[in-house]
Parts: C-alpha cells; structure tokens; sequence
C-alpha cells in the first residue's frame, strides 16, 4: 500500500518552469535501444526525465545555479535515468554534460562504458558527442582543454551546421586530484552561455562537506570564521559549479539522507527533487523483507567469524548458500535463452571490509568448490561421500522447488551438476585483487570482498548473497547501500537467498520503514507546490540506526516517539476549499459506513454532547475511504498526518487484517469550538465531568481503544467566525504501532 507510484506533477520548486523540454533523435534512439516493444516502460521513463529536465534551467536562458536531488530504490535504474536524461540534455541545446561517477576506477570505468554503449558515441557518420574520461591537467597536457575549446566554438558559430555542434560529455572520478585537473581545464576556457547539466553519481558519498559538524561547533562557540573548513571534495564540487555561469546539479542517489539534512543554505542542499519509479520486475526491500519471507536466511551468531568466535573451516550456512547457488547455476544452463533467465548467475560473499577476511572466505568457496566437482564427478555412485553431498543438494532443490515453478527434475540437474559447478568462477574483489568482473567471459561467479562491492557497484545476475558481518557504526545510508541483492529479479526472484544475521536482517527489515516513509514524504510534499526548503525534515527511524554521518550535519538531529498519543488537526478551516473536500471526504464515509454505526457505552446520566456513535472498520478500508482522501490547510497539520499516514501504510503493509474503532463526537451533530489567537482550535477535546466524584463522562481524550487505531470524527461550528459544519479528526496510534522520528533538532 505504501508504494510510491509515478508522480505527474511539477512544482515551482526550481524557477524554471518557463520553458518544455522536447524529446529528439538522442533521447529517441537510446530509449528505443533500451525497451524496443515495451512502450509502457518506456514512457514511463520518458515521462520522469522529461520531470527532470523540466526543473533543470532553461537553456536559453544566460545563467543558471539550481541543484536537484533524483532519489530512486537501490539498483533500480539510475543510470538508466541519468543516462536518458543527459541524451535528453543533448536534444535540449545543452553543450556540456559532467558526469562524477563514483570515487573508484572500476566505478567510473563501469559509468564510462555505459554512457558510450547507450547513447551510441562512436556509431555512425555525424556523431553528436565528443566523450572525455578523467580529462588531464592543462599545463602538462592541453589536449583535452583543446578538444573542449574546439568544441564549443562550433556552439557559438551560427553559420556552423548542426551536425557539427557536438555535445561534450565528460566522465570524472570523484577524486581530487583528478577533479582538480578538470576544474582546471575549464578555467582556462570561455563558458558563457554554455548550459551545461552536472550529474553527481552517488551524490550523497564523499560530495558532503565532513567539517559541517565541525564548522557549526566553532560557531556556537563564538568562534569568526574566516577559514571556513571545507572537505576537499567537497571544495572541488563547490569551484567547479562556480566556474560554469550556466548549470544544473542534480545529485542521484538511493539514499537521500544526507542531502536532505544538510543546512539548506549549504551550496550543496537541493532545490528541488525528482522520485524514480521502479519497473514492475523491480525487486527490493519490499519484496525481500515484507512478501516473500522464504528469501532471508539466518547465519548464526556461532558462524560469524570474530576474535572471540574464531572459525576455523567453512561455515555450514555458506555450505547451504552455495548448494542452492550452485542449483540455480545448473538450472540457467540448462534453460539457456529461456525468458527471464538471467545473463549471469551470481552469488555474493561480503563478509568485512578487511582483505584477510575475504582471502579467508575467498579460499574456503574455491576449496568447498573444488571438493564437491571432484566428488561429484570422479567418485563411484556408491562413495558415502557422494551420497551424502547428493543427499545435502536434494534438500536445497525441495528448498527451491516450493518458491520457484518448472523447476527441472532433480536428476536432469544432476547429470551435470559437477561440471557447472567446476566451471563457475571464484574471484576475489578488493583493493590487493582489483575489482573488475568481466562478465561475458562466463556465466557464473562467486564474488568475495567487501567495500569493493558496496555502493553503485552492479552484480549481474546475483541470486544468493551471504553477509556475515556486523553493522559497524549504523548509519542508515550504509548499511542500505550494501543491499546489492536488490535489482530486477522478479522472473527469477524464487532462486534468490540473502544470508544475514539476525541484527543485519532485522535493520533492513526496519529500513524499508525509513524508505518508504521518506518516500511518501517527499511526494506529498511535491504534490504541495511549496518549495523543497519549506519540507519539514522529520522521518521514521528506528534506534537501532544513525541518520547519517555526523560530520556532515550542522545540525544536532533529534528523536521523537510517534504514537502512543492522539493526534488532532489544530487548523481544519484556512481554507474553503479543503473544508468542502473534507466534508465530502465525510459525507461519503458516513453514506458507506452509517448501518454499522450503534451508540458506545457509557454512564446513563451522560448529556447528548457525550453520547456518541461507535463503528469498528478495518483499518485498511478507513486509510482507503477517509484519512488518505483527507486534506490539510496548514503545514503543521500536514506534516504529522503525513507522518501519520505513512506509520498507517507501513503497519498495514504487515498486518493487512488490522481493525479500527471510529467515533462519531455527538453523533456527528455540530460542537462548538473557539479559536485561539493563531487561529487554532482552543480546545477541541470536552474534560471529563464532573471533575471530582462519580465520574459521568471521562473526557473525550479517554474515547478511545487503547490497543487500536482510535478515530474521533469532529463537525464543528467555530465560535465567532462564519465557519460551520467544518470536519476534524482526532486519531490514537497505539503505543504498539510507535515508530522513532528523526528531525533536525529544535525544527
């Protein structure tokens, strides 16, 4: 229920919403190239990058300074839309296009190759792009500057043909010395009126200034800061957006935490946002943690290799993981080009990110590898050890056969389960080994290693990933960007396994929570039309997690529990036409719901004003027909019920069957409320009466289940004004549906 669908409306976020971008013969043919038949895909993309492009400044215009934020699922498709969106930049009279891709050689190469694969860079006769990777310094090499000035100068010749004004598209690592090199090639180039479209891959990495924390400390303490500390990244970042006149950074990240709460007077901080919406055989925290629960299996604490449990030989836990790898090797062999198979199988073992760890790993998977092809093709059918290794492979394949259908017969993988098995490759993937995987040259790998393998690294075809480690310091953004097992599954999601401990299991389960609850936030915000700067920062977290890194916050962050407390609208009557919508919304509940409502219990000598009505309702149907339809005038009453609604969706995700108690206040007859001095409901809750003695009515904050979603339902006439017939909510979240809020402290 809280999944997030296409957005369709644009905000003023940005200013530049003067102008329409079109689609041309780049963004065409790479598009085309990329879905062929598949035109609801395809429009799809089409239709968020056009969202993109249409924040990102007008071309036409002489100079531009935004910076957006493009938040999408991990490995979902980012590159593909950052892919589109720079072909779109091209068709759209943009000159220049800079991707930073990554802060590793094996990402940026990986980048590299995409963007010239995709966009097509070196076919045909008149080509549209001049591609430069990690561009050298000027002063011991001027080739680069040379080709970007010979460039842009056929932009700026009218009389040129079209089919000569090529678009610069500039690949960089996120690297100082080498973005110091590309900063100092364009300062010694003329770049007035060239647009240019800056795309930070993983804009949430290294790009933070990790002395925010620190610079905000020294200015607590009355320190003057002259020497305002910048982390050198960072800085790079800062230099090369002040050297182009003209240019939009948009930041592209699966975890956006860190962009969002970063001062949003920071140079870095976005001005406006774009959500990515996943294809429909996209597989992620959704679908691993929340519907198909056969996926997540437990490693042991006593099989996680530490100096106080030292482990000695292969864990049975990664024995069972390459057994069912190994099935699903066999299977995608003997399927071959059947759909949905994938173009390679993988599995991942990403125990630390220390080098002994992974050679320690790296050499048990080649030894258990070894044995079990020797065993499987070079002993008799009567060797016990046979038997029994066939025996332990018949189990995973009744594992696999409840979750995947027209598995092959257990014997028909048999025959050559052996060679597969000896034929798949095992590599070691870190900064002594490298961290390239050529991956046309085989169709099955076992990768062992660990950061190598973390943020924007893609593991083709991976099924099973086994993770036996802790989860070091916290931080949300992480630990979600080693969930290299998300991706485009669905076709195949039955042979998929991720081995976690149960700490590690629990905090993904808990971030889909955060995900989704940042999620629905960030669209109901854009759907508001307010600026990004005026979104309220405040999302569930679970205490187990950190927001982020500390040191690239200014701000302290704070807690708050949500839940175990009722909520109330303080201002339902700002505005005409909320208050029809909300009638409405009201009115249309009340027609489907009336003949389930019976007068509550309660003492005899209660006056009509404490006499209610009682309705019990799934709670799925009550988010359905009334809160989600619900609208709210002030940004205040918007925020909490967002949050509200976000706890609601995220339960109901689990607890489908969950009930909800609805009272109608007076039996929806009209109570009279007055308004304070900034035009809020004084007191909407009536006390209990009388105050000492036998009580006769408890007061309305006691009208409520206190183990259930509780919905008191106000009609109000507000004293002193012309308002009447004005709807108001009251809602008790239980304590057992409490989620921990993060926010900027004091906001």
């Amino acid at each position: 229920m809280s999944r997030i669908e296409n957005i369709n409306a644009i905000n003023n976020e940005s200013g530049n919403q003067s102008w329409e971008p079109t689609f041309g013969e780049e963004s065409e043919k790479l598009l085309s190239k990329v879905f062929g038949n598949d035109l609801e895909s395809k429009e799809k993309v089409k239709e968020e990058t056009y969202h993109i492009m249409k924040l990102c400044g007008n071309p036409n215009y002489e100079t531009n300074d935004d910076t957006g934020l493009v938040f999408g699922y991990v490995q979902s498709g980012k590159t593909l839309s950052f892919t589109t969106l720079t072909a779109l930049a091209r068709d759209n009279g943009y000159q220049m296009v800079i991707v930073i891709a990554g802060i590793s050689t094996n990402l940026v190469n990986q980048s590299f190759s995409r963007l010239q694969n995709d966009l097509q860079v070196n076919i045909g006769f008149h080509r549209k792009w001049v591609m430069l990777k990690n561009p050298q310094d000027p002063y011991k090499n001027p080739q680069d500057k040379n080709t970007i000035t010979r460039e842009l100068r056929s932009w700026k010749n009218d009389s040129a043909p079209e089919s000569l004004k090529k678009t610069i598209l500039i690949t960089v690592m996120k690297n100082s010395r080498h973005l110091l090199n590309l900063i100092s090639v364009l300062r010694q180039i003329e770049l007035e009126n060239v647009p240019t479209l800056i795309i930070d891959d993983e804009g949430d990495q290294a790009s933070m200034n990790t002395f925010a924390s620190a610079n905000a400390k020294r200015q607590i303490n009355g320190e003057v800061l002259s020497d305002f500390q910048m982390s050198t990244i960072y800085n790079r970042i800062r230099s090369l957006k002040s050297i182009l006149p003209h240019h939009t950074f948009i930041q592209y990240t699966a975890t956006p935490q860190a962009p969002l709460f970063i001062n949003i007077m920071d140079n870095l901080s976005p001005n406006f946002i774009q959500l990515l919406t996943p294809g429909d055989k996209y597989t992620g925290g959704m679908a691993f943690f929340r519907e198909h629960h056969y996926i997540i299996r437990a490693i042991p604490y006593n099989e996680i290799d530490s100096e106080d449990n030292p482990i000695h030989e292969a864990p049975d836990s990664l024995l069972e993981a390459m057994r069912t790898f190994f099935l699903g090797v066999a299977v995608g062999n003997i399927i071959g080009d059947a759909k949905g198979n994938p173009r390679n199988r993988t599995m991942m073992v990403h125990p630390s990110r220390l080098v002994d760890e992974h050679s320690t790993y790296f050499n048990w998977v080649n030894m258990v590898k070894s044995q079990w092809a020797k065993i499987l093709l070079e002993r008799g059918d009567n060797d016990t050890s046979k038997i029994q290794l066939i025996s332990q492979f018949q189990e995973a394949y009744k594992d696999l056969k409840d979750n995947v259908s027209d598995l092959p017969s257990f014997d028909d993988i048999l025959i050559n389960l052996g060679h597969y098995i000896r034929s798949t490759a095992v590599e070691e993937l870190n900064s002594k080994a490298g961290s390239l995987v050529d991956w046309g040259s085989n169709y099955s790998f076992i990768l062992v290693g660990g950061q190598a393998m973390d943020r924007g690294f893609t593991v083709e075809g991976l099924t099973v990933t086994y993770m036996p480690r802790n989860k070091g310091v916290g931080n949300a953004d992480t630990i979600q960007q080693r969930a290299r097992f998300f991706g485009y599954k669905k076709d195949y999601i039955g042979f998929c396994r991720v081995y976690l401990d149960d700490e590690n299991a629990h905090l993904f389960s808990e971030y889909v929570d955060h995900e989704e609850d940042i999620r629905n936030k960030l669209l109901h915000h854009k759907l508001s039309g307010l600026h990004l700067n005026q979104m309220k920062r405040e999302f569930v977290l679970n205490e187990m997690f950190k927001l982020t890194r500390k040191n690239v916050l200014s701000d302290d962050l704070e807690r708050n529990k949500f839940g175990n407390a009722w909520m109330r609208v303080k201002a339902p009557h700002d505005t005409d036409f909320i208050i029809e919508n909300n009638r409405r919304v009201y009115e249309e509940f009340l027609n489907k719901y009336s003949n389930i409502f019976s007068e509550d219990d309660g003492h005899a000598n209660r006056t009509e004003e404490q006499k209610h009505l009682l309705a019990k309702i799934s709670l799925k149907d009550v988010y359905e027909d009334l809160i989600s339809k619900l609208k709210y005038t002030r940004q205040s009453d918007s925020s909490a019920y967002t949050s509200l609604k976000a706890v609601i969706a995220l339960y109901l995700d689990e607890f489908p069957p969950e009930e909800s108690y609805i009272y109608l206040m007076k039996k929806g007859d009209i109570r009279r409320r007055r308004l304070n001095n900034k035009g809020e409901i004084l007191n909407l809750f009536q006390g209990k009466n009388p105050r000492t003695g036998e009580i006769i009515y408890p007061g309305d904050d006691r009208i409520k289940q206190e183990n259930h979603v509780t919905i008191q339902i106000h009609n109000l006439e507000l004293k002193d004004t012309d308002y009447k017939n004005v709807i108001s909510l009251a809602i008790w979240i239980p304590d057992r549906l409490s989620k921990s809020l993060v926010k900027i402290k004091g906001q």
